[in-house]
C-alpha cells in the first residue's frame, strides 16, 4: 500500500509519521509529502518558503527511517490539502495521514483546516493523529 503523509516538520506531522508506521507493513511505501509557498490561511500561520528548507525538514526526520520504504516529495502550491488529494491520487494511494494541526499558531475547535480538507475531500481513507 502508499501511505501519503502531509509533513511539515511541525510536533504533529511528526507524531502523525510515527503513529503511521506502527500501523504499516515493511513493504508498504511512505510517500512524505511537504508543500511549500502555501498562501497563509492565518496572520500567525508560518509558511515554508522554499524547497531547501523542505528537504532538510524531510532529511532530518528520514534519517530515522531507514527500515522504510520512504519516497520524498516536495510540491509547490498555494492549496495544501487539494494538492495533497491530486498526488494521492496520482500515484493510487490506499491512506493519507496528517497531524490535527500544523505550523499554524491558531488553534482550532477540532480539526486544522488542512487535515479538515483531506478529512472531507479525500476518496481514501484519511488518519488524523493528535
Amino acid at each position: 500500500m502508499k501511505v501519503v503523509v502531509a509533513y511539515d516538520g511541525s510536533d504533529h506531522a511528526k507524531n502523525a509519521l510515527f503513529f503511521a508506521l506502527n500501523l504499516i507493513k515493511k513493504e508498504d511505501e511512505i510517500h512524505l509529502v511537504t508543500i511549500v509557498k502555501e498562501a497563509p490561511r492565518s496572520p500567525e500561520q508560518v509558511i515554508i518558503q522554499s524547497e531547501q528548507r523542505a528537504k532538510q525538514m524531510q532529511d532530518e526526520v528520514v534519517s530515522e527511517l531507514s527500515d522504510y520504504k520512504i519516497v520524498q516529495k516536495i510540491l509547490e502550491s498555494n492549496d495544501v490539502a487539494d494538492s495533497i488529494l491530486q498526488y494521492c491520487n496520482n500515484i493510487g494511494c490506499g491512506l493519507i495521514v496528517t497531524g490535527s494541526r500544523g505550523l499554524t499558531g491558531i488553534k482550532k475547535a477540532i480539526l486544522g483546516s488542512v487535515s479538515n480538507a483531506l478529512v472531507s475531500k479525500s476518496n481514501v481513507p484519511v488518519l488524523v493523529v493528535k
